[in-house]
């Protein structure tokens, strides 16, 4: 197995110029960057954001839904190269950095289990793109299923104001299925970042595009 490597980063989120092992970061809590993406798409009227299901064989998180596209940067790596590479991996879309809408800089803390803590400089975007879910070409290795979720249900899940929500799973094997979930599936924050994140789309499908920022 190849050994993955971060760059370090201190507490602004600046390189040190330093590297770290992935294993040993996540054991230390040592600083390091990844990117975000949230995809969202309308239909027949209903706007949608897209969500990965995360491979039961993670070490984080295992099984738990997530943003669409998510991914540490490599050592010397920054959002530009590592943004559209992560989609493609993840979900077999082509997209440029330019078709990326950046929404700021999230700042990630979390200790799972005991020696798996996450210390991230998350830069996110979204990314607005007419899909179908069925069509995409998963990494199973990282990616088992994605949601498609009606946007003002996600809204209602993680404001608190419904204790489910009924979506959409695709697990690149033809047509989705009905399931209902519940905020507890995703990866667990403490920033709302899910709500904060689907408000964002709630404001782009009401056509805002400017001071769209976490």
């Amino acid at each position: 197995m190849i050994t993955e490597f971060f760059d370090v980063l201190d507490c602004a989120g600046r390189k040190t110029g330093r590297t770290i092992a992935r294993d040993e970061a996540h054991r230390t809590g040592a600083w390091h960057g990844a990117f975000h993406c949230l995809i969202l798409y309308a239909r027949e009227g209903t706007g949608y954001a897209l969500f990965q299901q995360r491979s039961p064989e993670k070490l984080i998180a295992p099984g738990a839904f997530d943003v669409s596209v998510g991914g540490h940067y490599a050592a010397g790596e920054g959002a530009e190269t590592a943004g559209p590479r992560e989609i493609r991996e993840e979900l077999g879309l082509d997209v440029g950095f330019r078709d990326l809408l950046p929404v700021g800089r999230r700042l990630f803390v979390y200790c799972f289990t005991p020696g798996v803590m996450e210390y991230e400089f998350q830069d996110v975007f979204l990314l607005a793109r007419s899909i179908n879910p069925a069509a995409l070409s998963l990494q199973t290795e990282e990616v088992s299923a994605v949601l498609e979720l009606g946007v003002e249900r996600g809204v209602e899940l993680f404001s608190g104001r419904a204790h489910t929500a009924e979506g959409s799973l695709f697990t690149g094997a033809g047509a989705g299925r009905k399931i209902t979930i519940t905020a507890a599936e995703f990866v667990p924050c403490l920033d709302n970042y899910y709500l904060k994140m689907l408000l964002l789309c709630r404001r782009y499908f009401n056509g805002e595009r400017q001071l769209l920022i976490i």
